[in-house]
């Protein structure tokens, strides 16, 4: 048993540090490893990892300290002030997806159930991704970063009632009390961040000695952190989303401001395997014979999805620099449509031919939107 633990933690790390090193040669993000690693030790080529249930959960938790990690660092002060702007990028963006997916779906044949799942499927973008490149190019806490992180967040929020939608359409009862939980979940949640904004927070005991004791601080954090998570998972919210918000609790604590950098390592790991999971995820056979139509609606996912938030973010007076910047970030689909997808198969909405297809799509927009980024740089250039 420890022998087929450490000998599949050995070639894991093996692996993804040779993918990383070749990435590095090549100045790509290192998440295109993680999938590669997932593609190459799932079952279709090496079959080393036997269970991808356990990893897609501890990819989980890497969303989890990745949003706790936001929520510490965010002004949401400044969020709040111009929070109108992101909660309306987003809900047009998924009012133009579902447009787009009309037109689209009307032409090809599409049942109503396939127009409305691939219009939620395509208007979330990936947290993960894009938080990552922020933080790395410190742009996170810049003015077009707080906008960008806005519309994040908001997207992961709606993914709660696309998820009520789906069960409806599905024939599936939401229970009344589902229902009470959900709302009675968000109204806390904004009396909990209204909290944080005017500093009127519960204040963490023993502020002397946890400031002396960075182990302390780490397990303090973990506790609130996963508390949060739990909670607001409870209340049928996103697990993220109660992270994000006890990372605000945590940030406006002086006692506890070295604890972000602490749990930099802790996000790194986990979050390799969020991406692992996607990589195990991919069907290589199907991809190969569907590659052409894989790669084209792809580009064209990359291309609506940029060329929507381009407009939406010139709309709330962004420059077009700005703009087409932004609308590059936000191009890919994101980690919360797998939940979608799975969701919808599970419900029977789609067949499995749409299920694989999409499942491919969004991994590989994920995979492009390096290439993607640089394509609208180059363009950005040209416009100066």
């Amino acid at each position: 048993m420890l022998s087929q633990l450490f000998s599949g933690i050995a070639v894991l790390s093996l692996i993804v540090l040779l993918l990383i090193l070749l990435l590095r040669r090549l100045k790509q993000p290192y998440f295109i490893a993680y999938i590669a690693a997932g593609v190459l030790l799932g079952p279709q080529v090496f079959n080393i990892i036997h269970k991808p249930d356990v990893i897609s959960e501890l990819g989980e938790i890497g969303i989890i300290i990745m949003m706790f990690s936001i929520g510490s660092e965010i002004d949401l002060q400044y969020l709040t002030r111009n929070f109108y702007k992101p909660l309306m990028i987003s809900v047009v963006q998924i009012l133009l997806s579902f447009i787009c997916m009309y037109f689209v779906g009307s032409y090809a044949g599409w049942e109503i159930t396939t127009i409305v799942l691939t219009a939620f499927t395509i208007s979330i973008s990936s947290s993960a991704i894009v938080f990552q490149y922020l933080t790395r190019t410190g742009e996170i806490k810049s003015q077009l970063g707080m906008i960008t992180c806005g519309v994040l967040l908001i997207q992961d929020i709606l993914v709660i009632p696309m998820i009520l939608v789906l069960n409806f359409m599905s024939g599936a009862a939401v229970s009344l009390v589902q229902l009470i939980k959900v709302c009675a979940g968000g109204v806390l949640m904004i009396l909990f961040l209204k909290g944080a904004l005017t500093k009127k927070l519960f204040k963490i005991p023993m502020q002397k000695e946890i400031t002396a004791d960075h182990e302390l601080q780490v397990f303090i954090g973990f506790s609130i952190c996963f508390t949060m998570a739990w909670i607001s998972g409870w209340f049928g919210l996103s697990t993220a989303f109660g992270a994000f918000a006890s990372g605000i609790l945590i940030g406006h604590d002086k006692a506890t401001h070295w604890l972000g950098s602490s749990l930099i390592p802790f996000r790194v790991f986990f979050m390799a395997f969020f991406f692992l999971a996607v990589g195990l995820q991919l069907d290589i056979n199907f991809f190969i014979q569907n590659a052409g139509t894989i790669i084209l609606i792809s580009f064209s996912v990359l291309f609506i999805s940029s060329l929507i938030n381009t407009i939406l973010f010139k709309l709330t007076k962004n420059s077009w620099r700005d703009s087409l910047y932004a609308g590059a970030l936000l191009s890919q689909i994101g980690e919360f449509s797998f939940i979608l997808m799975t969701m919808a198969a599970s419900l029977k909405l789609v067949e499995n031919y749409t299920y694989q297809i999409t499942l491919a799509v969004i991994t590989s927009t994920m995979m492009l939107t390096t290439i993607w980024l640089m394509i609208i740089q180059q363009l950005i250039y040209r416009l100066k």
